[in-house]
């Protein structure tokens, strides 16, 4: 159970989580598979976002892109892709 408590700066509810790991990993699992892969996208997505050095090599890929720095499949593998 998640408990919500009222105040907080600019208003925001304070949560404050009341499950145990293992509750908490049990109740991911009962998911639909679809939810269940957002949700463990989304935490993904959380943990890369607080990798400064993953961020960095975003920005640079993305650099890349812009500037046609791009190998295909074949050219980096060494066969076309089946």
């Amino acid at each position: 159970m998640v408990r919500y408590n009222g105040g907080g700066e600019r208003n925001m509810p304070k949560v404050a989580p009341e499950l145990e790991l293992d509750q908490l990993a049990q109740a991911i699992m009962e998911l639909p598979p679809s939810e269940r892969q957002r949700l463990w996208s989304l935490l993904a997505t959380l943990e890369e976002a607080q990798d400064s050095e993953a961020l960095k090599a975003l920005r640079e890929s993305e650099q890349d892109v812009k500037e046609g720095r791009l190998y295909t499949f074949e050219e980096v593998f060494g066969e076309p892709i089946e």
